[in-house]
């Protein structure tokens, strides 16, 4: 008996921790989907993300759920197919051990049912952040949400609410992180667009970017004499960059080629400047064609800078002789000597 009540009290615990498993939030477009998930205990599960016509799924994907206790997970996947209806049904259930303990279902509309009153102008992921330039056909206000994907989670996010959309509007929006070299990302813009008396009206927008180093070579701050070179970097990544400059001076007459390298002692990143320097070594007078490189560690170019110096001939130096004596100092020495002689026989 208390076998069996204790069999009977755990499997009901068992039901009533998958029941507390729920959906929060789901929203969906044509470009992608979101959808949060709570638990009020530790989850493993999956969610899978359905796209419907006419009843026929066209589209789907799955992701894995991973919950801690009473916290939520935002789970976003970007459809692939292109729309050939306007009107589609988006579904997300929530799995666990192939049984569904959760769902939500959207009402997608594609074309001029879901056209905002702003057009995307540019929409610019790089390695330093994003650019989002809207450009609106009627006055309005958006709150605009940015997000930075690894796969389907969310790793930086970042809102501006009550943008007033009057004229064209650039919106900067920096990474305050590092990025991973070579690591692709997915950068999602959803903005939501006020409206008097009904729900705002949500659009989605994705573009992707692959990390990478990136400095540039300021031209101003680079100087080249006689004596050697100096150069400035700046930094325009999240990547960081521990590389060095690179410089090569070819003779013109010659076309021999000297090549300097000098490690850059900061390592840089988005907005940080460093400079760098190379003293000429066994460089002869003449006209050279220099060539200032900068280069990662694994020896990519990612800037490059060209100019021309010219090293003058000095003339030798030659040795002074000793100045020779004049003949009028040597005649009035001689009269000087002749005159105390004189004297000297006089008094005797």
């Amino acid at each position: 008996m208390e076998i069996a009540l204790s069999l009977i009290i755990f499997l009901a615990f068992i039901n009533s921790a998958s029941a507390d498993v729920g959906i929060s939030d789901f929203f969906s477009d044509f470009t992608s989907s979101d959808v949060t998930v709570n638990s009020s205990q530790d989850f493993q599960g999956k969610a899978v993300f359905e796209l419907s016509y006419s009843g026929s799924v066209v589209e789907s994907h799955e992701v894995p759920l991973n919950l801690k206790a009473n916290e939520a997970a935002t789970k976003v996947i970007i459809w692939g197919k292109q729309p050939q209806h306007d009107y589609y049904t988006a579904r997300v259930s929530v799995y666990d051990n192939g049984k569904v303990i959760a769902s939500a279902s959207y009402q997608v509309s594609y074309g001029t049912v879901s056209l905002p009153s702003f057009h995307v102008v540019d929409f610019s992921p790089m390695n330093s952040g994003v650019k989002l330039l809207l450009r609106p056909f009627n006055p309005g206000v958006v709150d605009i949400k940015i997000q930075l994907l690894d796969n389907s989670d969310i790793i930086y996010e970042k809102t501006r609410d009550d943008v007033s959309l009057t004229a064209n509007t650039e919106i900067m929006t920096p990474w305050p992180f590092l990025l991973t070299d070579n690591k692709k990302y997915t950068v999602r813009t959803k903005i939501f667009t006020h409206r008097l008396y009904a729900a705002p009206l949500i659009n989605t927008y994705v573009a992707n970017f692959t990390a990478a180093e990136d400095v540039e070579i300021l031209p101003d701050d680079v100087e080249v004499d006689e004596y050697g070179a100096s150069v400035t970097l700046r930094g325009n990544s999240q990547v960081p960059f521990d590389g060095s400059i690179v410089v090569k001076a070819r003779n013109r007459t010659t076309n021999e080629t000297q090549v300097y390298r000098q490690q850059v002692e900061e390592i840089l990143t988005s907005g940080k400047e460093d400079t760098a320097g190379v003293v000429w070594r066994g460089l002869a007078p003449g006209t050279y064609d220099v060539e200032i490189l900068a280069e990662s560690r694994g020896n990519a170019t990612l800037d490059r800078y060209e100019t021309v110096l010219r090293i003058p001939e000095y003339p030798a130096v030659t040795a002074t002789s000793p100045a020779q004596g004049t003949p009028g100092f040597s005649a009035l020495l001689l009269i000087v000597v002749l005159l105390a002689a004189a004297r000297r026989l006089k008094g005797e």
